[in-house]
């Protein structure tokens, strides 16, 4: 027999900042509230309900405990769950084609990264899988490494002069040293998409809403759930880290966002229809992906999978992290 919880809420699903409504199904003596493991502090309360501010620097599910007594003296502790998402509305970025590039029709783009001024790509596909480095100027392959048979190559990231390569469902990693010789190899427990890194922080996805934290022995270390202002971004596919924000394609669509890393906010969007090769087939399994940010010219590079083109772009309309600056005193 199931017991009929005192405290309920109407909804699950709120934007950061809201207020959250919470009744009681029955007269209640005393109560206390926690939201996320912290007391709540001077609660709005009218006769039958109880108001908390969705206060949360971070998006994704959150819980609410209501504890207390009923005025007829019986204890109760009700744990509610909710869904916050981002409470700004995502900026609409653009940007200008400032080159092409040969890129190699062959190459079913998962990764794509500069790493000391030179071009590394991941490819996918089951016996047809590689870990490329490539010449800009040429889209030729100047050393290459295949995977075995059984493993479809994903996201690509280079740390600390160790190449990081992902699989998409066997969760296998491979660790190489800049020679393309084997390092490791290390298991992870989701399914493999993109990946990138801040420092020495390794991020990836799955194509779920989530972003995972790997130190580089490949030790989980956080997530971080992706929302705007609608609610989950689904299916993040290849990602770029750029001064505190991931850019990431989105996988069957030409969009490209930019998520806050510091709260899971997606804080731009932006349509890549116009780019896309006139031959390729956008019915087909040839979608925009592959991103790869070049730090000396402040441009980025983008392609897609068997696209005949890599692309240089300039992207207007970011959200920047604060420059702080430090005033001379003379």
């Amino acid at each position: 027999m199931h017991k009929i919880p005192v405290a309920v809420a109407a909804r699950s699903r709120f934007q950061i900042g809201d207020s959250i409504a919470i009744g009681f199904t029955q007269p209640v003596a005393q109560f206390n509230i926690k939201w996320n493991g912290a007391d709540v502090p001077g609660i709005e309360k009218t006769a039958d309900s109880v108001f908390v501010k969705a206060e949360s620097e971070k998006t994704g599910w959150k819980q609410i405990i209501i504890s207390g007594t009923t005025k007829s003296k019986e204890a109760f502790a009700d744990t509610l769950s909710v869904e916050l998402l981002s409470d700004i509305v995502p900026k609409e970025m653009t940007y200008s084609v400032l080159s092409s590039y040969p890129h190699q029709k062959t190459s079913f783009t998962e990764g794509l990264e500069f790493y000391k001024g030179e071009l590394y790509e991941s490819t996918g596909e089951n016996g047809k899988s590689l870990l490329l480095k490539i010449d800009l100027k040429t889209g030729a392959t100047l050393k290459s490494v295949p995977l075995a048979d059984q493993y479809f190559g994903e996201g690509l990231t280079i740390v600390n002069d160790k190449i990081y390569q992902l699989t998409w469902t066997t969760g296998v990693g491979f660790r190489y040293n800049m020679d393309f010789s084997l390092d490791k190899t290390f298991t992870y427990y989701t399914q493999g998409w993109g990946m990138t890194h801040r420092d020495s922080t390794i991020v990836a996805s799955d194509g779920s809403n989530k972003l995972y934290f790997y130190n580089t022995e490949f030790q989980k270390t956080g997530e971080l759930e992706v929302y705007d202002n609608k609610g989950p971004v689904l299916k993040i596919n290849e990602l770029e880290y750029v001064n505190g924000y991931v850019f990431a394609n989105i996988w069957e669509t030409d969009r490209i966002i930019q998520i806050d890393l510091a709260n899971g906010k997606v804080v731009g969007t932006m349509d890549m229809k116009k780019i896309i090769p006139a031959e390729v087939d956008q019915t087909g399994s040839s979608v925009l992906n592959g991103i790869a940010y070049q730090p000396l010219e402040n441009a980025f590079y983008i392609t897609g999978k068997n696209w005949p083109t890599l692309f240089k772009i300039k992207i207007s309309g970011a959200a920047q992290r604060d420059q702080k600056t430090l005033a001379s005193k003379n």
